[in-house]
């Protein structure tokens, strides 16, 4: 991840959000020396303008996004080291991750794989190896640099599509993986991407209750009193955050797909230069499997202006995507087995898992929110092959922290196996299933033989409205 890596003297760094999702204590994570600094002014930029807002990539960390700067306010984007910036970082296994006999920085010995895009913690930049500017958009791509490893190009490329429409910076990214190790590592939390600006824009805003959409009043982001994780962790449930000042001006921050977010600021230091060692830094979050051969895409809009502006036009997006529908055709849409192994990239017309005796096969949704009186029912449409007996389907609701079996409902399994067959079940019939709904979890078969195959080609909410 794009931690905070650096001004660790006497105090816990505040970016260690994969310090606690792979396990590195905060202890270790403290101990890290400071990363290499750099000038943004002497570094080779290519920046896009039209006039309502400027963008700069930086060639010389990978195409980071080191530059955001509107009329009357200058570079918004924080520079303090290779660790901060809009930029790309990826997580897989093993963990430790050291081949070809390398060892990790001795302070971050239990580090993942993990590519990022700026460069490593030795002190070696990221290669930009193509890069196009047309004025008002780019085209890029990197090499990245494994994190914790003394000069190890990441195996994988970055790509980068940025375009500027009005006061907004849409870019396209794509993870194309290159990895000899064909191991299944499962599901790792990624940031995408990962957003560090002024601290100026100390005041982290966004609409977490359970009634989005409806001009609910939006709730100001504060970690928790006594916590030592050093960010909130929040669900957004109207799919957008914004780092703003005292005058509700700043940038905000929508990742189409993701809900599930961290943030906060560093220190309560209010400054205004790019190189200063306070920040505020964002990020949706997701769960996701990185195959050795994946290619990984997804799009972040990062606008700026007034909170209530920035909040109008998101809302205007996500507002349309409820209830949900995904369908498994070409790629996971987010969902992530657990105590089984689906078939791997590339995914073609479902996803493949196969489910070991003795293990409880799971699948977890993603963290997307929809009302449950827009959607009463489910329609999952799969095969199943040496398997009898019941699924289960679970859910959480915001403001809960764990699905249980109280939120959950039971469905019988098809009789007639290796046929394609579609399974209703009515979850409005279940008590505890209103509010907002956040999270689904899929048991496709409670009990599994050790030859037992599922192909789910969909999950589906239905009978509210229109999927998206």
């Amino acid at each position: 991840m794009t931690c905070f890596r650096s001004n660790l003297m006497n105090r816990v760094p505040p970016c260690l959000m994969l310090a606690a999702l792979i396990g590195l204590s905060v202890a270790e994570a403290a101990e890290t020396k400071p990363a290499p600094q750099f000038n943004v002014h002497g570094d080779r930029m290519s920046f896009i303008d039209n006039g309502e807002i400027k963008v700069g990539v930086n060639q010389d960390l990978g195409g980071a996004i080191t530059w955001i700067s509107t009329p009357g306010h200058d570079n918004l984007i924080n520079n303090n080291d290779w660790g901060r910036q809009i930029q790309l970082s990826f997580y897989s296994g093993p963990r430790p991750f050291e081949p070809d006999g390398k060892k990790t920085h001795k302070n971050w010995k239990n580090w993942a794989w993990n590519p990022i895009q700026s460069g490593d913690v030795f002190g070696h930049r990221a290669k930009k190896v193509e890069l196009t500017n047309s004025g008002t958009s780019i085209h890029l791509a990197s090499i990245p640099m494994q994190w914790a490893l003394d000069d190890v190009p990441g195996d994988c490329r970055f790509e980068a599509d940025l375009k500027l429409e009005g006061p907004m910076l849409r870019v396209h990214y794509r993870l194309t993986n290159q990895r000899a190790d064909k191991t299944w590592y499962g599901g790792h939390n990624q940031e995408l991407p990962a957003v560090y600006t002024v601290s100026a824009l100390d005041h982290l805003m966004s609409y977490t209750g359970d009634k989005p959409f409806t001009g609910d009043s939006l709730t100001r982001i504060f970690k928790p009193e006594g916590q030592k994780f050093p960010w909130a962790h929040f669900i957004a449930t109207e799919g957008w955050v914004a780092a703003v000042g005292d005058d509700d001006w700043g940038l905000g921050v929508c990742n189409p797909t993701v809900y599930n977010y961290l943030g906060g600021t560093s220190s309560p230091v209010k400054s205004w230069s790019s190189d200063a060692s306070p920040t505020m830094y964002i990020s949706p979050v997701s769960t996701d499997v990185l195959d050795p051969n994946i290619v990984f895409e997804f799009e972040v809009m990062i606008r700026a202006g007034k909170l209530a502006e920035m909040r109008e036009y998101f809302s205007g997006i996500m507002s349309q995507r409820t209830p949900p529908v995904w369908k498994f055709a070409k790629d996971r849409q987010h969902w992530v087995p657990r105590g089984c192994t689906d078939a791997g990239w590339p995914i073609q017309d479902g996803l493949k898992l196969t489910l070991v005796k003795d293990k409880k096969a799971v699948i977890d949704g993603p963290v997307q929110p929809f009302p449950a009186a827009s959607a009463p029912k489910v329609r999952i449409t799969g095969m199943w092959s040496g398997i009898a007996g019941t699924g289960r389907i679970s859910w959480k609701k915001q403001g809960g922290d764990q699905t249980n079996k109280a939120n959950s409902a039971t469905f019988l399994l098809p009789v007639i196996a290796d046929k394609e067959t579609t399974i209703e079940v009515d979850l409005a019939s279940v008590p505890g299933y209103d509010g907002l709904i956040t999270q689904l979890t899929l048991w496709p078969a409670e009990q599994a033989n050790a030859e037992g195959q599922v192909i789910l080609k969909a999950i589906e909410m239905i009978g509210g409205g229109a999927g998206k």
